[in-house]
């Protein structure tokens, strides 16, 4: 009875890789041949090309590829025969290569939040049927890496929640089983997020004039006062600018006169007769003007026994 391992070495100019064992072994009795041959799938009967050595002991057998390339890629067969009978076992062998990067990247936007990558393929996507690709985004908020799209085997990705006012930068890597190419970097991609000027509609602003001509809004009013008592005169007027008061008895101004106390406080214009006598008695007349105008009104004082006011205003 005789025990066999099997195992499998890759090896190239650069030297052996790393023995790949496998757990189940072959037990026969009595010791049996052993006959490799390369499995082509539909070429079965294809034999295994010349510059691949097979060498075969009483300890076992080795199948030695000096140099590998991608057409070695395959499911290899081991076969042990004795005079009882035979059994097989099947190793599959992939050669590749660290996966070229993809060509350039261009960025397009037919729908507002999206934008949508091509490239172009890898030029290790026809000799490799795992070769595909991964997509990686970055924005300028954020600012790190982060996969957005993997195991794409098209060359086109379109990516969503793109937002405005930022940039954003993307990569595409060509992946296959020895780990992903260096990447192609696409363009910087930014939207303009237009921001609206803060603006208050104010209402039109109407200038207003609040100049007026003088007027009397009380007028000189009648008083009955006898010989020897004071006297007192009033009215309230109005204007703007503020109109200028004279007083006139008989159409002499009393302004300037210190027998008459003339004050005009707010509007309220006063005269005061200390003691009237016959000498006071006549026509009394408050005169008011600004440059917009003139107002006046008058009243009649007579000192006798009875006496009558007469507003003439």
């Amino acid at each position: 009875m005789a025990t066999y391992w099997v195992r499998v070495i890759a090896t190239n100019y650069g030297g052996d890789g790393e023995p790949q064992g496998f757990d189940n072994y072959i037990i026969a009795m009595p010791p049996p041949g052993l006959s490799p041959a390369r499995n082509y799938l539909a070429k079965r009967w294809f034999p295994v090309p010349k510059h691949v050595t097979i060498t075969n002991s009483d300890k076992g057998s080795q199948l030695w590829i000096p140099t590998s390339d991608r057409p070695d890629s395959g499911i290899y067969t081991i076969t042990v025969k004795n005079i009882v009978g035979q059994a097989s076992f099947n190793v599959e062998i992939r050669v590749t290569d660290d996966p070229k990067p993809p060509g350039p990247v261009e960025l397009d936007q037919n729908i507002p939040g999206t934008v949508t990558l091509s490239w172009t393929p890898s030029p290790d996507e026809k000799r490799d049927d795992r070769l595909h690709y991964m997509v990686a985004k970055k924005d300028s908020f954020k600012c790190s890496w982060r996969t957005v799209a993997d195991n794409l085997f098209n060359n086109k990705c379109t990516v969503v929640n793109i937002l405005s006012g930022r940039e954003y930068h993307f990569r595409v890597f060509a992946k296959n089983d020895i780990g992903p190419s260096p990447p192609s970097e696409s363009p910087v991609f930014g939207t303009i997020k237009e921001k609206g000027k803060f603006k208050v509609d104010m209402p039109e602003r109407k200038s207003l004039d609040f100049q007026s001509p003088p007027s009397f809004i009380v007028p000189l009013k009648k008083r009955t006062t006898p010989q020897g008592y004071e006297c007192y005169m009033s009215c309230a007027v109005k204007g703007d600018p503020a109109p200028r008061v004279t007083w006139y008895r008989n159409d002499m101004s009393l302004n300037t006169n210190t027998n008459y106390h003339i004050t005009n406080v707010c509007g309220v214009c006063s005269l005061l007769i200390l003691r009237v006598g016959p000498k006071d008695n006549g026509e009394y007349k408050v005169v008011i003007e600004n440059k917009l105008g003139t107002a006046e009104c008058s009243m009649m004082l007579n000192s006798e026994e009875e006496l009558q006011l007469l507003d003439r205003s």
